[in-house]
């Protein structure tokens, strides 16, 4: 048995050096090109934020107006967003720069080279590929922007309500506790912020559909 056994890895070792294993085939440049932009997005998350920093600064005068006050200009409610922002906006910028730089001279070598770069690492690409990774989070910060717009429509109550459930529709964990636990933390923090700190919220109109004494008390403290 032992012999056999010497005979039959004599043969594998000699049917290997007589016939070698082919190396693997590389893969086509065009599969290269789709899979590496993939991989790593690059300058396409700062593309991205220039986009909303850019947005959010021609939106600022509207968001926070100035306001007539003898305490100093610092204290201006768009001063600390506009800073934020600013700062953002020119760092995202630098790096969408650099970014089109590099892009540049890597064409410019290709056709130097004289061969047709079929890479779709262009900015637009790679911002595209950064929305499909982070469409998840895109999808909450929207739904989060519905929820702050609707806070003056259906109150606070109801609007916080459905947005954990919709959260958790979203994240597939909707069932009979997790509903539970949506009411629970939605009646938390309506006595933390509207019943304890009493945070100022202006009229609701669905509450407007109610009496008066009834919509008083809605528009207090729900």
């Amino acid at each position: 048995m032992a012999c056999w056994t010497e005979i039959k890895v004599a043969t594998q070792s000699t049917t290997k050096e007589i016939y070698p294993a082919e190396p693997p085939e590389p893969a086509a440049p065009e599969l290269q090109a789709v899979q590496e932009p993939l991989a790593a997005p690059g300058a396409g998350i700062y593309l991205l934020l220039l986009l909303l920093g850019t947005v959010l600064l021609a939106l600022l005068p509207w968001q926070a107006s100035w306001i007539d006050t003898s305490k100093g200009w610092y204290i201006q409610p768009m001063i600390g967003s506009s800073l934020g922002l600013v700062i953002m906006t020119l760092f995202a910028a630098l790096r969408v720069g650099q970014a089109a730089r590099r892009v540049l001279a890597d064409r410019a070598q290709s056709d130097r080279a004289g061969q047709t770069s079929m890479r779709p690492d262009n900015l637009i690409n790679q911002l595209a590929c950064v929305v499909l990774g982070y469409r998840t989070a895109i999808i909450c910060g929207l739904l989060f922007l519905l929820y702050i717009e609707s806070l003056s429509v259906v109150g606070f109550t109801l609007s916080t309500l459905l947005f954990i459930t919709t959260l958790l529709l979203l994240s597939r964990l909707l069932n009979r506790f997790w509903l539970l636990m949506a009411v629970l933390a939605t009646a938390m923090m309506v006595l933390v912020f509207r019943v304890g700190v009493s945070v100022w919220m202006p009229d609701v109109w669905l509450y407007g559909l109610l009496p008066d004494q009834l919509a008083d008390f809605a528009n207090m403290y729900l």
